[in-house]
């Protein structure tokens, strides 16, 4: 049955939802590694690279000439976005948008197979996208173009359907989420696998079918297991794989560690879900002074909360770890947020009639922080959002410097990812720290002029200096 007064609330999730995203995803510039992941999938677009040898550059990224710092399935999905809409710089922006809708759709649906039909919280299915939106994590991801995204829309899936597979008799969902964990780990590698510990996380917080729970695992495992299994008889695959598990993959784990203590990860989730938190137990305390509260689904938020956990406890057991990494858990540990607080949420709502002014006024400030929103978004589009000065540079470069080519540089320059990708993903111009024989070549403002062999030439750069070389 639709509830009038569900509506306004609808609409004010829309309008949190894209304010926290549209006016960022306009705007120019990016962080690294979405820049970079950004950059590998245009250049496979453009038939620099294939999908099991992607390349980020002409001289390659730590060591290897093509790019393995994860599993190739990410961008050959954004490459076929490129693909069809051209080399913008809004087409990574459209493709993130797209995964975090995709992901809200997800999340809808997991509420509505989650809570009983006869349950007046079923209709709240905004609550869970909005408190998940919030996170700054999670809109920082999709404002980057982080691997996550993609990652999170995969795993989502994988849970609603070991969710359907309890309902049915039929296995067919479970071998679907079998297909969509193997997806996840070919997206981002061994943190895709997490929902394997979904069916066991449902049973202990639902029906207790541990027996069945577990074979639902095994079938998912075997589904995993045979398909990497085919792809292991395709040779450019084996050869792709191998590279990002031994060179890669096993060398970050031993080598390469990003924090120094195993918890840290939880100190990230405790901050990602603090401001959920605090608003779901402000509706807890809201309606417990105006009426009793209903009975809550406690089964379903323990589910999302074990399931949640599941992605995010096994990062502890390597000292690589960043705040974005648990990423694809958040959506599930939003939904657990929303399940425990959604009898109180419904009983406040409950009590607001259609026509009252607080509706009338929730309708009204939500229709216009959509147009805000869109004026906003139309009036950002294209301008910097960081990185200002060096997109002017790169750009003036791109105007003079033939594309496919490579550029001298300063040893230096190696370590300005940020440069190296914007020259690549906007002009295909790779640099070359230690190469003499280019006929172009970059340097910092402060660097000596070389009168014997380099000519400067006056591109009205901001932050470095372009010469050509003179002719023999």
């Amino acid at each position: 049955m639709r509830r009038p007064w569900n509506d306004p609330f609808v609409l004010l999730t829309a309008a949190v939802f894209a304010g926290l995203l549209l006016p960022v995803l306009v705007q120019d510039g990016m962080f690294m590694d979405g820049l970079l992941y950004a950059t590998v999938a245009h250049n496979e677009a453009n038939g620099f690279g294939t999908f099991w040898e992607p390349r980020a550059s002409q001289l390659g990224l730590a060591g290897l000439r093509t790019f393995h710092e994860h599993p190739p399935l990410t961008f050959g999905l954004q490459a076929l976005w490129f693909r069809a809409l051209g080399s913008a710089f809004w087409v990574e922006r459209a493709y993130s948008l797209f995964t975090a809708l995709i992901t809200a759709g997800l999340m809808a649906m997991l509420w509505r197979k989650l809570v009983p039909k006869d349950r007046p919280e079923r209709d709240l299915a905004w609550w869970p996208v909005l408190l998940w939106v919030a996170m700054p994590t999670v809109h920082w991801c999709y404002h980057n173009n982080m691997q996550e995204n993609t990652l999170g829309v995969f795993t989502t899936a994988a849970v609603l359907l070991l969710v359907l597979a309890r309902e049915g008799r039929t296995w067919v969902p479970t071998l679907a989420a079998g297909l969509m964990v193997f997806a996840a780990s070919m997206a981002k590698g061994v943190p895709g696998l997490f929902p394997l510990a979904a069916p066991v996380t449902l049973a202990l917080a639902g029906d207790r079918r541990l027996l069945r729970a577990l074979a639902r695992t095994l079938v998912m495992l075997a589904v995993v297991g045979a398909a990497y299994g085919l792809l292991w008889t395709w040779p450019e695959a084996r050869e792709s794989l191998r590279t990002y598990v031994e060179a890669r993959l096993l060398h970050r784990i031993t080598e390469a560690p990003t924090v120094d203590s195993h918890f840290r990860i939880l100190g990230d989730v405790f901050f990602a879900a603090l401001g959920p938190v605090l608003v779901a137990a402000l509706v807890l305390l809201a309606a417990r002074r105006k009426a009793p509260l209903p009975a809550r689904a406690g089964g379903p938020a323990l589910a999302m909360l074990l399931t949640a956990s599941a992605g995010v406890l096994p990062l502890m057991l390597t000292r690589v770890q960043k705040s974005f990494y648990m990423a694809p858990a958040l959506p599930l540990l939003a939904l657990a947020i929303a399940l425990f607080s959604a009898p109180a949420l419904s009983t406040l709502l409950g009590r607001i009639r259609p026509d009252a002014a607080l509706s009338r006024g929730i309708r009204s400030f939500a229709v216009a922080a959509l147009a805000g929103v869109a004026l906003a978004s139309v009036l950002l589009f294209g301008r910097p959002s960081r990185d200002a000065d060096m997109l002017h540079d790169v750009d003036r470069i791109g105007a003079l410097v033939p594309p496919h080519g490579l550029i001298a540089s300063e040893p230096g320059h190696w370590a300005r990812w940020n440069l190296q990708c914007y020259l690549m993903r906007r002009h295909f111009i790779s640099i070359d720290p230690e190469g003499r024989g280019h006929a172009w070549a970059l340097s910092d403002l402060q660097a000596p002029a070389d009168s014997l062999r380099w000519t400067e030439v006056d591109a009205g750069l901001r932050t470095l200096r372009l010469w050509q070389r003179r002719g023999p």
